[in-house]
């Protein structure tokens, strides 16, 4: 067996996967929304880094920002489940294979601390007086400190404990803050060049201690299934994905809400769509940490314009992708046998987005009430339910699309 044509294979058809969804993703009003919504934070951004002065501590604050990238090193192995069984007994020949794993891992990265870095560069510049050819210096390190993170994570991961993989991930953290601090308060290079010691000590030290274990064919399976499920459930948002696996609840404590819905026939879809929307993790928990992230937003942002674009932003984005929740029982036959018309579907589900995104809408306005003013609770209570009007526009707009479908 050849590993080198077998991990070009996984490669392209990964690939394939990548691109089939990505034009679905980044098509549309969430490109838009998008644009608006990076536009907006990159203004006020640069607002905020004008209003700074020496005294502000940001390389500590982006050395406590730097080490999240540099810590998290998922490595992309391309594994399915059948190779449990099929590739253990070649495993001695898959050196190759995972080499290239590695490589491509550390370039995926690579662009992500890119954009960290590069998102990092106006505050570093304001504060300590960065240059732009700092720059290159500082990504080239960070790039070379995130190549050995990823071969430590990659021993780490033939251990089976848990406990083993909780402490790598703690001590390097360490490791990589004191780095980014080192490098973005323009320390001593001798003290940078001690502590990279320190990691190819302790990269060296693990390739040793497990040079003579097996790999751990389950645990790597269910790391790139659970890479993979976290990309379907956002493209999910977008178009419908076969291959996802969705996580339902029981959530007891939510039954008070459900029960809101009467038990009549006129209500068999309100009844399904909000038990899906409450036991599903996907639904609940987007709306969740989208409403989360909307209050902390709110919660900086206290003039009265930014409060109104953050809260607009915020319901329609909850609201767009929420709008996939229309398809989730398309591929289950069974509901069809209901002798109910398809508009009462439609309606269902426009009715839910409506009352969810209401709350949401609420929930912002309170806190613009909070932080700001009446007229903040008005304006913000106004935008969301202009968000919501256009959302309805949009959802009749799918809605025939796919009633065209069916014809």
């Amino acid at each position: 067996m050849n590993s080198t044509v077998l991990w070009k294979e996984r490669f392209s058809l990964f690939m394939q996967e990548m691109q089939r969804y990505m034009r679905y993703i980044f098509n549309g009003h969430f490109v838009i929304v998008l644009v608006i919504g990076l536009g907006g934070l990159a203004y006020y951004y640069s607002q905020w880094v004008d209003s700074l002065d020496g005294s502000f501590p940001a390389a500590l604050l982006l050395a406590v920002i730097m080490a999240i990238p540099l810590t998290n090193s998922p490595i992309y192995t391309f594994l399915k489940e059948p190779d449990m069984f099929f590739l253990l007994p070649v495993e001695t020949k898959l050196d190759d294979y995972f080499r290239r794993s590695i490589r491509l891992s550390t370039v995926f990265q690579g662009y992500i601390l890119l954009m960290f870095l590069a998102v990092a560069m106006p505050l570093y510049a304001a504060v300590e007086n960065g240059q732009l050819k700092d720059f290159f210096y500082l990504f080239a390190v960070l790039l070379v400190w995130k190549y050995f993170n990823i071969r430590i994570r990659w021993s780490i991961l033939h251990y089976q404990e848990n406990s083993v993989r909780h402490i790598d991930s703690l001590v390097r953290y360490l490791m990589n803050f004191g780095l980014a601090l080192l490098l973005f308060s323009k320390a001593s290079i001798v003290y940078v060049l001690l502590l990279f010691v320190v990691l190819l000590a302790l990269f060296l030290y693990f390739e040793k201690a497990t040079k003579q274990k097996l790999l751990k064919w389950e645990l790597l399976i269910e790391l790139e299934n659970k890479r993979m499920m976290a990309f379907y459930r956002f493209a999910n948002m977008f178009t419908d994905v076969p291959k996802l696996k969705e996580k339902i609840k029981r959530r007891q404590w939510l039954n008070p809400i459900m029960s809101l819905v009467g038990y009549r026939h006129e209500n068999t879809y309100s009844y399904l769509y909000v038990r899906t929307f409450c036991r599903s993790s996907d639904f609940l928990g987007l709306f969740v940490r989208l409403t989360l992230i909307g209050i902390f937003v709110l919660l900086s942002l206290t003039s009265l314009i930014p409060q109104i674009i953050g809260a607009g932003l915020f319901v329609y984005v909850t609201g767009f992708q929420l709008i996939a929740i229309r398809r989730q029982h398309e591929n289950m036959i069974w509901h069809d046998l209901y002798p109910i018309a398809e508009t009462v579907k439609n309606k269902a589900v426009e009715k839910l987005l409506t009352n969810v995104l209401f709350i949401q809408g609420v929930i912002f306005a309170l806190v613009a009430l909070f932080t700001n003013s009446l007229i903040a609770f008005i304006a913000v209570l106004a935008i969301s339910i202009m968000m919501i009007l256009l959302l309805k526009s949009y959802y009749a707009k799918v809605v025939r699309k796919l009633q065209h479908k069916w014809d």
